[in-house]
């Protein structure tokens, strides 16, 4: 009888302390974002939920800054609090190589999954999206675009395969392939 009585103050004990750390866990303040998320990159509207869910979870200032230009090279980044959580790379490249093959040689991603056909590969953490630009009075050669969320992000297969498969779409629309 002495044995069971114990057992059960132990198991009550343990319910009390779980209860107390679940509380403490559940009333602990939440992170907060004081930023606003930005609706383009680098002159490139994309969808701000997407986003959102990329970038961190709190952070009092977000920056971007590009470099470059967007005839040629282009990188932007997005910083929170003063750390780059967001790089994104737009360049021309020789034509025929494949979104997996980069998103694979640049960060060592091997099991992409893809949309577009196979022009977008992407990732929880990454993406790569190719245009072919061909045509009369087009030079033969693709467009790539590589996004890849840094640590404090946070990884989220669907918004990186909606912010790549959105950012792709403005892109084209603006006629990237002839150069100005």
């Amino acid at each position: 009888m002495q044995r069971e009585t114990y057992i059960l103050r132990s198991i009550s004990l343990v319910v009390a302390v779980v209860g107390v750390v679940t509380a403490a866990g559940c009333s602990a303040d939440k992170p907060s974002r004081e930023f606003t998320v930005p609706k383009a990159l680098c002159g490139v509207s994309v969808p701000v939920d997407a986003l959102s869910r990329l970038l961190p979870a709190s952070g009092k200032k977000l920056t971007t800054e590009a470099e470059g230009s967007t005839d040629d090279a282009l990188l932007c980044t997005v910083d929170v609090d003063d750390v780059m959580v967001l790089a994104l790379s737009r360049e021309r490249i020789v034509a025929g190589d494949s979104a997996r093959h980069i998103l694979y040689t640049q960060l060592r991603v091997t099991q992409p999954k893809f949309t577009e056909g196979t022009s977008i590969a992407y990732v929880d953490h990454a993406a790569v999206s190719l245009l072919k630009c061909r045509g009369a009075g087009v030079e033969e050669e693709d467009i790539s675009t590589l996004v890849k969320v840094l640590k404090p992000a946070r990884p989220n297969e669907s918004a990186m395969k909606s912010l790549i498969s959105a950012y792709t779409a403005t892109v084209k629309k603006q006629g990237p392939c002839k150069k100005t």
